[in-house]
């Protein structure tokens, strides 16, 4: 019976502690495997030589299981998306400000009038309906 190299098997439960490596007899291979809370370990993979013949398991195994850890990212790919992701945030809360400003000028010229001038302390402003002409007085030409 085979066992694997003990530094190999260090770095193997460095990735994920439930990870396991054993040779199986039927196979003639090392087969990498994962340990469920329950049942038998699921193999992942079948350590292999490139003719197909038998190989202890190394380094090249390992970035085997790596290329496959969806999870699995370096520290500067992992800043640069947050990095993105805050710059994204930012970018919307100014297209949202710039909304907020346009959607608050959107009345029409009488509102903006009424507004303008009630801030002004001009009083009620211009009214819109119910106008009443000033008569004139004296001579109209």
């Amino acid at each position: 019976m085979y066992v694997p190299n003990r530094v190999f098997m260090e770095r193997l439960k460095k990735l994920d502690k439930r990870l396991g490596c054993e040779y199986v007899k039927s196979h003639g291979h090392f087969v990498i495997n994962y340990q469920r809370p329950y049942g038998q370990p699921v193999p992942i993979t079948m350590v292999k030589a490139d003719n197909g013949g038998f190989r202890q398991p190394d380094n090249r195994d390992l970035d085997f299981l790596k290329q496959g850890d969806l999870e699995r990212e370096d520290m500067k790919t992992k800043l640069q998306k947050s990095a993105k992701y805050m710059e994204d945030v930012r970018e919307k809360a100014k297209r949202d400000a710039k909304d907020n400003i346009r959607h608050m000028t959107l009345d029409g010229k009488i509102q903006l009038a009424n507004n303008l001038s009630r801030i002004a302390g001009g009083g009620k402003g211009n009214a819109t309906f119910r106008r009443v002409t000033p008569k004139s007085k004296g001579e109209v030409f």
